[in-house]
């Protein structure tokens, strides 16, 4: 299914740039929130890598993972 066809006169063109424009915001603020998610789970993995598998504080920073996880879950 394709919302959009072929643009055939600037009446069209118009119609497309202010879809485009309504949504372009919500689309950076989006894109701002999964950058965040993004970088607080990439220093999540590697704090996680200099500990121990199995110790305290390993499992520590899992736990801190799965709230993250579950935080994020909600937000999206």
């Amino acid at each position: 299914i394709r919302k959009y066809v072929t643009i055939v006169s600037l009446e069209q063109c118009q119609r497309y740039k202010d879809d485009f424009n309504a949504e372009y915001e919500e689309y950076r603020n989006l894109h701002g929130e999964v950058e965040k998610i993004t970088e607080s789970f990439r220093r999540l993995g590697e704090q996680r890598k200099s500990l121990t598998p199995g110790s305290e504080a390993y499992q520590v920073k899992k736990d801190k993972t799965v709230k993250v996880v579950f935080h994020h879950r909600r937000i999206i």
